[in-house]
């Protein structure tokens, strides 16, 4: 059995990163890979008293790495033995994160400097570098950094470019509103609840059926959704993300909806009164209740261990490319709530909210038919790793 340890070491810089310490956070982070012991020096001697362990991680504190890439590293160095093992950014420079055997370690305890030590160990021994330009991997060198770098791994975090036109115009107002509210201190599922809370004001507002409440009533939709997007964001930046929360999201998303087409329906029923507007919020609510069950349902059997990455796991097998993923990929847009808070604001603009229920019960069914026959064939090869992804040693 290997036993992993981890150095945390930090400099005065004094900088937060998403409202975090930097030593703190990446001392999360490694406990987070699975790595029980971890110590927090100063970059003073730093390997002076450095935990007795079969391999030490020694990360930076200025080092912001997604927690798949150290995990990724972890398991290579618990497979692949080197006396040291040193990882590198996109623009090929050395982060100074490490993994080092007990030889690597005698060999630079007494520096004085992490810097000394990573000189040291290029010259005198065997080093690997590695890469993961498909993870998220950088310095903080100065203060200017931090806001650059925040939003970066918000966005690479939480879809990437693999997200819809609707999905992306809302990230780019909930990245800022994200680093706002960490700034506060406010945690992600107590954005979820605002959120919800917003998708709620935004029914109330449907339900008096006034052109004038029909406009507030789409902004507060949408103010719904970039904070439903924040939530993500703040979780994955605090390294917070729970499957409590994400299926927090989840309901109170789902609920959203019915919330708004309740109160499209009462709106038009005290100006119009029972009308073809009515029955087609029937069809939108039944078959709209199908597909929550059926979507819940996959998501617990594909992601009960990790609901949170369902969709981005989703949407990377549909990346793949056949006609039958892109047409999942088309079918997918009809029934997320940023395609829908587009919609709202376009339709209470031109003053006709009640037709988005004709719109909602035709879109509806056809999601069903595209997550019925199309998606559940796709997601049996959907593969989530695991919330809290321990390494095996």
């Amino acid at each position: 059995m290997t036993t992993i340890a981890a150095l945390i070491v930090r400099d005065t810089s004094y900088l937060k990163f998403a409202g975090q310490d930097l030593a703190d956070r990446a001392a999360r982070l490694a406990r987070r890979a699975g790595i029980r012991r971890v110590e927090i020096v100063d970059d003073h001697h730093p390997f002076a008293n450095a935990p007795v362990a079969d391999l030490l991680l020694v990360i930076p504190e200025r080092v912001i790495v997604e927690p798949k890439a150290l995990v990724k590293m972890l398991r290579r160095g618990v497979h692949e033995p080197e006396d040291a093992t040193i990882l590198f950014d996109a623009d090929e420079q050395s982060t100074h994160l490490m993994l080092m055997s007990p030889r690597a370690v005698d060999r630079v305890r007494g520096l004085p400097r992490l810097r000394s030590g990573v000189h040291r160990l290029a010259v005198e021994m065997v080093v690997r570098v590695v890469r993961m330009p498909a993870r998220f991997v950088a310095r903080i060198r100065d203060a200017r950094d931090v806001a650059r770098l925040e939003a970066e791994y918000m966005r690479r975090m939480n879809g990437g470019d693999g997200e819809g036109l609707f999905t992306k115009n809302i990230r780019f107002f909930s990245i800022s509103l994200s680093r706002l509210l960490l700034r506060w201190s406010i945690s992600a599922n107590e954005a979820t609840v605002a959120g919800f809370a917003f998708a709620v004001f935004a029914g109330l507002c449907f339900g008096a059926g006034t052109y004038w409440a029909g406009i507030a009533g789409a902004l507060m939709y949408w103010v719904s959704m970039v904070l439903d997007c924040s939530d993500g964001e703040i979780a994955r930046a605090t390294l917070s993300d729970s499957k409590f929360g994400a299926w927090l999201e989840t309901v109170t998303d789902y609920l959203s909806y019915f919330v708004v087409l309740g109160g499209i329906v009462i709106g038009d029923y005290r100006n119009e009164g029972f009308d073809h507007h009515t029955l087609a919020a029937g069809v939108a609510a039944a078959t709209s209740i199908a597909i929550v069950v059926l979507v819940g349902y996959l998501r617990a059997r594909v992601a009960g261990s990790n609901p949170g990455a369902f969709d981005d796991a989703l949407a990377a097998q549909l990346k793949q490319g056949s006609g039958t993923q892109r047409f999942a990929v088309w079918g997918r847009q009809l029934i997320k709530r940023s395609f829908v808070a587009h919609l709202l604001v376009f339709q209470a603009v031109i003053g006709f909210i009640p037709a988005l229920t004709e719109i909602w019960a035709y879109g509806a069914v056809a999601a069903l038919a595209i997550v019925a026959a199309v998606q559940t064939h796709i997601i049996r090869s959907v593969r989530v790793e695991p919330l809290r992804p321990a390494v095996t040693v």
